[in-house]
């Protein structure tokens, strides 16, 4: 599930995140990472001494990532990881995991190669890190060390993440495709007897709003986005390829790349959502609300809201907001590259010890025993294991009191394999195989567009978006007047030269797979 990150907490990581360097969130700096371990508890140093054989040195690597939730116990995790990975593959890990707002503001940081870090987790497109040489190939790594990966992901997924040809990162294994959903309070629909079986569209969803207006008339029935973010429109039944600025509509069927806030589709949306703001459905500061989905849902200030279908995707909303919650499909579900690319793993191209790094990778991927420490820590300390097998938290322990609970797993190599949590399906691992399987394929699923040449203008487009966009899609504003303005700063600020940039790119990547 992706967050948003308040403003005040990045104030205060621009603040102070150029001193802390790449710490560990206890105070220590970027230069830590480099295995220097003397002041940690985990005392790695004498225990790896302790662990050589004299056939074999044991190898450490430092590994870099973030947490979302209280992780502050994550030495101790390493610790037991690094019992398992000395035995088996004689390498052991330096971790270093940032807080969220650390590791936004210190990314770039990290990606320059000023750190001594082995692996490091990537965010986003990979493309442009590979233009700027950030991540090692691992063609030949991957051949060698990476079987247990090749068991457990779907080879065509690992194929789409390629750049140029080439293995730059490995996907973290999750849903590699999805739909777009209403997303609603289930136990409301079900205690007012209202039958949502025909939802298919989102005029269907107006009688329903209607009665949950009449019955609750201070609940808003629709939020379009939360934390002042854009919204989830974008994406609706096409490939975003990465930005939304050129997409390919018809769910991604043509290789022609598209202006989409100029198409009948997106001003469809806009209109859409202007008359249930003037309805009364969306709330009248929706697009400056700052209060994240799951907070509104759970506080019963919104009904329904935009949401990502997949497997487990109920289950994931009903435990983020704290009530029941159901999807209705609005649209098939579609794999695009950023849905493969967005989590990955990677080497770094200054690693000084790429085979090692190479080894723990393809541990992390495939040891259930190191996923479920990485996933949710040590059990005893941080989950008790229940009699149906799912973890929860100890007696007199929550979210708030335990010392690891990262909250988001699909920043892991494979979550899958990992166990899971009281709630959750345990069968959505393979529903989620069989859902990437089926999902349909954008035509330029492996494309990745590197936006080096126009980076300027996408940065312009960035700010029009803001500027405009989140209004628009929460109905806000007035169509008729803003929706033109929207489309003519898009314009001055050099869409156009990015579209045609992207064009000029996939027509090459289709013409090398001779299509």
């Amino acid at each position: 599930m992706k967050r948003k990150i308040c403003s005040l907490l990045l104030c205060v990581a621009m603040a102070v995140g150029l001193l802390a360097g790449c710490g560990d969130g206890n105070g220590d700096s970027a230069g830590d990472i480099s295995g220097d371990n003397d002041n940690q508890e985990s005392g790695n140093d004498s225990d790896s001494a302790d662990d050589k054989t004299d056939s074999e040195e044991i190898i450490t690597i430092n590994m870099c990532t973030f947490g979302w939730g209280n992780v502050s116990d994550y030495k101790l995790v390493q610790d037991a990881i690094n019992e398992i990975s000395r035995e088996e593959i004689g390498v052991e890990v330096n971790l270093t995991m940032l807080d969220v707002s650390q590791w936004v503001e210190q990314q770039s940081l990290l990606m320059s190669g000023s750190e001594p870090i082995d692996l490091l987790y990537s965010s986003g497109s990979i493309a442009t890190g590979v233009s700027q040489g950030t991540w090692m190939e691992l063609d030949d790594l991957y051949e060698e060390y990476g079987q247990g990966i090749a068991q457990e992901l779907d080879q065509e997924f690992l194929e789409a993440s390629r750049i140029n040809g080439h293995i730059y990162g490995i996907p973290c294994q999750g849903e590699f495709a999805n739909a777009r959903t209403i997303a609603y309070r289930k136990d409301i629909v079900e205690e007012l007897g209202l039958d949502v079986s025909n939802v298919k569209t989102l005029d269907d969803w107006v009688p329903i709003m209607e009665a949950v207006k009449e019955a609750y008339p201070d609940m808003d029935g629709f939020a379009t986005n939360s934390g002042s973010s854009q919204a989830q429109w974008l994406g609706y039944n096409w490939d975003s390829l990465t930005d939304n600025f050129g997409v390919l509509m018809d769910y991604g069927a043509e290789a022609t790349v598209v202006n989409v806030y100029e198409t009948e589709e997106y001003e469809n949306l806009v209109r859409t959502m202007r008359a249930w703001y003037e309805a009364g459905y969306v709330a009248k500061d929706t697009a400056t609300e700052t209060e994240s989905i799951n907070s509104l849902l759970g506080a019963g200030r919104v009904f329904s809201t935009i949401g990502t279908g997949k497997p487990g995707d109920e289950e994931e909303s009903t435990n983020g907001a704290g009530v029941p919650i159901g999807h209705i499909d609005l649209t098939e579900a579609l794999s695009v590259t950023t849905n493969i690319t967005g989590e990955m793993w990677g080497i770094t191209s200054w690693s000084e010890e790429p085979e090692a790094a190479m080894k723990f990778l393809n541990l992390m991927y495939s040891n259930e025993e190191v996923a479920t420490l990485l996933n949710y820590g040590i059990e005893g300390v941080h989950y008790s294991v229940q009699e149906d097998g799912s973890f929860n938290y100890l007696e007199g322990q929550d979210i708030t009191s335990c010392t690891y609970h990262p909250q988001i797993l699909m920043f892991w190599p494979n979550s899958f394999i990992g166990g899971f949590w009281d709630g959750d399906d345990p069968n959505c691992p393979e529903e989620t195989k069989v859902f990437n399987e089926e999902a349909r394929k954008s035509i330029a699923l492996g494309f990745s567009y590197d936006n080096a040449n126009v980076i300027n203008e996408v940065a312009a487009c960035q700010n029009v978006v803001q500027q405009y966009q989140i209004a628009l899609d929460a109905g806000a504003v007035d169509v008729d007047t803003v929706l033109p303005e929207f489309r003519q700063a898009l314009k001055d600020a050099g869409i156009d030269k990015i579209i045609a940039e992207k064009q000029s790119q996939l027509d090459d990547w289709m013409a090398q797979k001779g299509e």
